[in-house]
């Protein structure tokens, strides 16, 4: 068994560039942000606050059963991230021990487009039922 790091989270590195990220309140919480590559983090609870509940939970179940092992590493738990990202390559990384969600500068800008009602997939139900 893997030891379980223990950080400040004051003292994060960025996952990318391993500068210090810089902790931020926004409206709906927490955030942690890199000035240098300009990625941005937030936990999962805090994105559900902002973001389509259709929008994360696809996210979430992509990270936890079609995600890629990615070269990043969460910078809270020193576990690697799972990449899932988008099919246009926007960097959104997950971390499915502490339920960090790393942002990519072109993850972030494009955000808003990604969340919006018609990105997210229909649902489950819908999908069955058209195959009748």
């Amino acid at each position: 068994m893997r030891p379980i790091a223990v950080c400040n989270l004051e003292a994060l590195p960025c996952p990318r560039c391993d500068e210090p990220l810089e902790r931020g309140t926004g409206r709906q919480g927490l955030v942690w942000i890199c000035r240098t590559c300009r990625g941005g983090a937030v936990t999962l609870p805090i994105l559900r606050r902002f973001a389509p509940r259709p929008f994360v939970n696809q996210l979430w179940q992509t990270a936890l059963h079609r995600g890629r092992r990615s070269s990043l590493f969460c910078p809270a738990c020193t576990h690697p991230f799972v990449e899932v990202g988008d099919a246009a390559g926007r960097g959104i990384r997950a971390c499915v021990r502490c339920y960090w969600v790393w942002l990519d500068y072109e993850a972030l800008e494009s955000l808003p487009t990604l969340v919006a009602p018609t990105a997210a997939l229909p649902s489950r139900r819908i999908a069955i039922e058209s195959r009748r």
